[in-house]
């Protein structure tokens, strides 16, 4: 097994620094819907995050009631594409029904408040308004093993 040269390892280094920079750097911009949220019936709390090539995922990740405890864990967002300033567009998982819906999600009011929309057939929508938490830096992180379930999305 042959050693990194320590001209290797700074530039590893450097290229680490970087991209950690360049998530802080993006995960600073209010409108970046990374982060967690709070859908304020239930107590639910959801993260949003990186779920690779570019694309917006989010999961429950706390609930006040017992009852929406067994959720923790289910993603509720998949796939999201970025298609316009504030917006994001994928599948949103609704746990009250056991399906999936063409969802819309939308940062607004300078980044305080989340809008999210699940609609059938393009046309019959439903949606709430989520209030965004301060974060800690981890919690905008990629979470590639989160498992597919989830509680919220049309009504």
């Amino acid at each position: 097994m042959k050693a990194i040269s320590h001209s290797s390892s700074l530039l590893i280094g450097l290229a680490l620094g970087a991209m950690a920079l360049a998530g802080v750097a993006r995960a600073a911009d209010p409108m970046d819907p990374r982060g967690l949220w709070l859908r304020e019936e239930g107590g639910v709390k959801f993260s949003f995050y990186d779920c690779g090539q570019g694309l917006l995922c989010a999961k429950v990740v706390d609930a006040e009631n017992a009852e929406d405890k067994a959720g923790i864990g289910t993603v509720i967002l998949q796939g999201a594409k970025k298609v316009a300033a504030n917006e994001w567009r994928g599948t949103l998982y609704n746990s009250d029904d056991k399906k999936t819906y063409d969802g819309r999600i939308t940062v607004k009011s300078k980044g305080a408040e989340l809008s999210v929309q699940g609609c059938l057939m393009g046309f019959l929508c439903g949606g709430e308004t989520w209030k965004r938490l301060p974060s800690p830096a981890h919690a905008a992180s990629t979470h590639k093993n989160a498992p597919a379930a989830s509680l919220v999305a049309a009504e």
